[in-house]
């Protein structure tokens, strides 16, 4: 297997060159087939071998979910993890395994020794898991959405981002993983100026071998918006960009099960368009436990298992006949 460094040069030379296809998407990935960059994201306490089944005929090619390390010493914990991935690979769909931990990395932010052993920690439990799992990963994904407080629950970003980070990425160059990591996952595409470009180009400037793409979530965004995007990660940190969450309710007011489908199928066509190496849809099936309306209906089913027509439209974009 080609080492995370040079599959991340390769994917970089390419797009350089405007010369970027699926073909190169599966190099930087290469558990994923080049027609099969496009997955969804499932919960690991709903997700069964069923779903796997559903989701491999509706064309996707690989799911999504999250782990947390702060829940790792639990062993019903683990048990739901090695079943989430057990039911994966009953339908030979490989996972794009995003980690974080839903519990502050330190009591003392501002203490910066804290915050480096943390991310010494952090990365310890990362290649557990990769020793664990690395078979059927397509990638690692380092944290969801840090630069929303609520997924960054140590606060203050500015200051104990870049320490965490830096200290993460240390450790796991030291050791070269096999399974390439994208991070960090921003709610919010990086730009000019934004805290999450800033952090993004001291990371990568100081630990260039640490990921293989950046990602993030560009809900709202068009297909025009995206790629300008694109473009602007690639020319600041000489990186491919990668779309590891998006989505669009089925509410009402958004126009409804309808409009969702419609807009499930132009954005998969734009990502297509787009060449973008890997992108996972929010979310495969509808959560009873989203905090409101429009967080319960993401999904491309309802929560017991109704096909919304999203469903089709996005099995129509993805197996063409």
């Amino acid at each position: 297997m080609k080492s995370a460094r040079l599959k991340r040069l390769t994917a970089s030379t390419l797009l350089m060159l405007g010369a970027a296809s699926q073909v190169d998407a599966s190099d930087l990935f290469p558990l994923l087939a080049a027609n099969k960059t496009i997955g969804v994201q499932v919960k690991i306490q709903t997700f069964s071998p069923t779903d796997a089944e559903q989701i491999k005929a509706a064309g996707f090619g690989f799911v999504r979910f999250g782990v947390w390390t702060n829940s790792l010493g639990g062993a019903a914990y683990q048990k739901q993890i090695s079943d989430a991935f057990a039911a994966a690979k009953s339908a030979d769909l490989p996972v794009l395994m995003t980690v974080r931990s839903t519990k502050a990395l330190t009591s003392a932010p501002d203490n910066t020794s804290e915050l480096v052993a943390a991310g010494e920690s952090f990365a310890s439990s990362v290649k557990g898991l990769e020793q664990s799992y690395g078979a059927q990963l397509v990638a690692i994904e380092i944290w969801n959405e840090p630069d929303l407080a609520k997924y960054w629950p140590t606060r203050n970003l500015d200051t104990t981002f870049v320490p965490f980070m830096s200290a993460l990425c240390k450790s796991l160059q030291e050791q070269p993983q096999s399974t390439p990591l994208i991070g960090f996952g921003f709610a919010r595409a990086p730009s000019a100026g934004t805290t999450s470009a800033l952090a993004l180009k001291k990371i990568v400037s100081e630990y260039p071998q640490c990921l293989s793409a950046i990602s993030y979530h560009p809900y709202g965004m068009s297909g025009a918006q995206i790629s300008k995007t694109q473009a602007f990660i690639q020319q600041n940190f000489h990186l491919p960009g990668v779309i590891s969450e998006w989505g669009v309710p089925s509410l009402s007011s958004n126009g409804g099960i309808e409009a969702q489908a419609s807009k499930i199928s132009t954005f998969i066509a734009d990502v297509k368009k787009l060449d973008i190496p890997l992108t996972s849809i929010y979310e495969w099936k509808n959560s009873e436990t989203g905090s409101n309306d429009r967080e319960r209906n993401f999904g491309f089913l309802t929560s017991d298992g109704q096909a919304k027509p999203a469903k089709m439209a996005a099995s129509t974009q993805l197996n063409p006949q």
